[in-house]
């Protein structure tokens, strides 16, 4: 699919641990699944609707104030989005959360996910990331994407290959063996952003690593919940 061709792209670019990851696949990218983050989460589902994804599955994150959905499309990766329950959060956290502007209609091109360009205040942004590590997150990346997620038979496997590699993973894997779905992750790769006052860096993206047995197409909330903490400073 070439919009997921083209976002694939750009976000391997800045993610070094996916590189890394098709080097030591002989080239090779099986991708289980693409995630975004948002503050609504339909103008992101609404491009993918329109290119023939259908939404399968909803999910509640309680204690980080998210909910998410799934959509699935035959032959095509699952698209995961996120969206930030604003309402829940302090008055000041959604203060500096209106500097976000509404996403604009979607122009049919991968330029569209994209980073608000907002150049923060840095003791705004810290602020922010005190009550969500989320809010900060979109303050800077918005629509970019959070991670992508390679598919293989063995995530025990692959965590010990990329750890051998070099690459920082996650200490634990999500979910037993044999269990529907098994997940870990590298740790963020951090990205130079723009503040208002300087440059400085901050943990962007990373490369999931998810194991399917017996037929499972869907998400486990408790494993998603965990893996969302993967972009905490």
């Amino acid at each position: 699919m070439i919009l997921l061709d083209q976002l694939w792209q750009k976000y391997a670019a800045q993610v070094p641990y996916a590189r890394t990851f098709v080097q030591l696949a002989h080239g090779k990218f099986s991708n289980d699944h693409v995630a975004f983050r948002s503050l609504d989460l339909r103008p992101i589902a609404r491009v993918f609707e329109e290119l023939g994804w259908k939404r399968a599955g909803e999910y509640d994150f309680p204690e980080t104030h998210l909910n998410a959905i799934h959509l699935v499309k035959p032959g095509e990766p699952r698209v995961f989005v996120s969206e930030l329950r604003i309402k829940e959060l302090s008055a000041r956290a959604r203060e500096i959360l209106a500097q976000l502007p509404p996403d604009p209609p979607y122009d049919g091109s991968a330029g569209w996910f994209c980073g608000p360009d907002l150049r923060p205040r840095e003791d705004e942004l810290l602020e922010l990331e005190r009550e969500s590590q989320y809010g900060a997150w979109l303050l800077l990346f918005g629509r970019e994407v959070n991670h992508f997620t390679a598919s293989v038979p063995d995530v025990a496997e692959w965590q010990r290959k990329m750890r051998e590699a070099g690459i920082p993973m996650k200490d634990e894997i999500e979910g037993a063996p044999g269990a529907g779905l098994r997940q870990t992750a590298t740790r963020a790769a951090p990205r130079r952003v723009q503040l208002r006052e300087r440059e400085r860096d901050w943990p962007y993206a990373y490369l999931e690593i998810a194991e399917r047995n017996g037929g499972f197409d869907g998400f486990v909330a408790a494993q998603a919940s965990q893996l969302f903490d993967m972009t905490r400073r």
